[in-house]
């Protein structure tokens, strides 16, 4: 009796630690956010965080690479450091992007690394496949948008026109205009292009684009 039953014991033993292995891999993404994001960078400047197993555990993976490229740390951390990062998440985001070629914030932070890599070409293929992966997703849109910007002199064709399409769907709601008050007043060029925009809108939501902004702008 003890013989038969062996099999599926060894099985759910197996799986029980599979499991385990997964946890423990996955543990260092999915503690993310908070007081772990510069443990998080710093680990995938070292090459020490790999790939995530889980859906899940890849967009949080995802999510540490955009915060280590555009937060605090990016704008304090040695030249070669960045670098370091840049490199670690591209690879990790085409990786993932051979299974789920279709997520716009993996191909978002394939387009960031390459800007931070100096790979323009790449930079703006990315962004492209990021927009077509995920045109009305308005937190990737505005992830978009502030990329586009810092690469405005080296867009494509494409991307200058996805741009327009992005800030179209950042200006639908209150808190993508929100996102974009403070741009609107301090760059001159951006202002003239969103309100370029803003004027092939409906009347009523040119009235709540400027109401929003005003707000925004006051708190």
């Amino acid at each position: 009796m003890l013989v038969r039953s062996s099999g599926p014991l060894l099985v759910g033993l197996s799986a029980l630690l599979l499991s385990a292995y997964v946890i423990a891999k996955e543990l260092p993404v999915l503690a993310y956010g908070d007081q772990q994001s510069i443990d998080t960078t710093v680990a995938l400047v070292r090459g020490d965080l790999q790939q995530a197993f889980s859906f899940y555990g890849q967009k949080r993976l995802m999510a540490a690479c955009m915060q280590g490229m555009t937060g605090t740390w990016s704008a304090l951390a040695p030249p070669e450091q960045r670098l370091a990062h840049a490199k670690n998440c591209l690879d990790r985001a085409l990786s993932f992007a051979e299974d789920t070629p279709v997520e716009a914030l993996t191909w978002t932070v394939a387009s960031r690394a390459s800007l931070v890599i100096g790979d323009i070409e790449a930079m703006n293929r990315y962004l492209d496949y990021a927009w077509r992966a995920g045109p009305n997703e308005q937190w990737i849109a505005g992830l978009r948008v502030n990329l586009a910007q810092e690469a405005v002199g080296s867009l494509s064709a494409s991307n200058q026109r996805n741009l327009d399409l992005d800030l179209a769907v950042m200006v639908m709601s209150r808190k993508g205009i929100s996102a974009i008050a403070n741009r609107y007043w301090s760059d001159e060029i951006f202002r003239e292009r969103i309100t370029r925009i803003v004027e092939e809108m409906p009347a009523e939501d040119q009235r709540r684009f400027v109401r929003s902004v005003r707000r925004a702008t006051v708190n």
